[in-house]
């Protein structure tokens, strides 16, 4: 679902645009809900860059250790490198969990 951030030239107010597709925005008269100006700039936030590479260091433990029982080499590795873990402590960790949640 496209949603676009605007400012409003008239009332100074911050709003959000939300539409079901991108057909319904081109079709779409934009106007500030607060003031019904159709007076408005797109303003440009939280732009996503990929990387190519994963962000470990932004992961719950349970998602690092959903790539640990993964085991998929160069992800694991990534993950050390990036958290700057010892890895025995962290195969060690997710044995210890695995074993709490009865898995085998």
């Amino acid at each position: 679902m496209p949603a676009y951030d605007y400012r409003c030239n008239h009332c100074g107010r911050a709003l959000s645009l939300f539409y079901k597709t991108y057909a319904a925005y081109d079709a779409a008269e934009k106007t500030c809900p607060h003031c019904g100006s159709a007076d408005l700039t797109r303003v440009i936030t939280n732009v996503a860059l990929q990387t190519g590479e994963v962000n470990y260091r932004g992961m719950s433990s349970g998602e690092m250790l959903s790539v640990l029982e993964g085991g998929k080499r160069d992800e694991v590795d990534t993950l050390y490198r990036q958290v700057g873990a010892d890895p025995n402590k962290l195969v060690k960790d997710a044995q210890k969990i695995k074993k709490a949640k009865g898995d085998k």
